[in-house]
């Protein structure tokens, strides 16, 4: 299990290095992968406790806290990814109410990364086109947890 964490984030890190470098296409289907890996296996697992307004909270949080920090770190979506996927990976069901707290927070945090690489300021057909079969792969390839 480590091995597949340690290639997630490792191929994560090399992607949106080499899209910031050679190519935006990279970076946005690997932000429409990712928002459908938020969407459907590690926010599923926070909203569907007992404590789902507290968890919509801590992922509005996250949200915010996502915008307010986006400028200050280039390698804060890089640790928001490797929390989120270690998080999905190595803790097992049931999680505790603290677990999830930090998974539906740093999910929240993911949110707003993918979304803010999909959305751009200027809008490109081909990159929409690209985040759009990212999000379908993903949804596809995540259909599966």
């Amino acid at each position: 299990m480590m091995i597949v964490w340690l290639v997630l984030v490792a191929g994560y890190g090399f992607f949106t290095w080499a899209a910031g470098d050679f190519s935006k296409a990279a970076l946005s289907f690997l932000d429409g992968s990712y928002l459908a890996f938020l969407c459907f296996v590690v926010l599923p697992r926070a909203m569907g406790t007992e404590l789902f307004y507290y968890m919509a909270g801590a992922t509005g949080i996250g949200v915010i806290t996502g915008l307010l920090l986006e400028e200050k770190s280039r390698l804060l979506p890089l640790a928001v990814f490797a929390v989120v996927t270690g998080g999905q990976l190595f803790w097992s069901d049931p999680l505790s109410a603290g677990k999830v707290l930090v998974l539906a927070f740093f999910g929240g945090m993911g949110l707003y990364h993918a979304s803010a690489g999909i959305i751009p300021d200027k809008i490109e057909i081909g990159k929409a086109l690209l985040s759009g079969a990212g999000f379908l792969v993903g949804t596809f390839l995540f259909l599966c947890f």
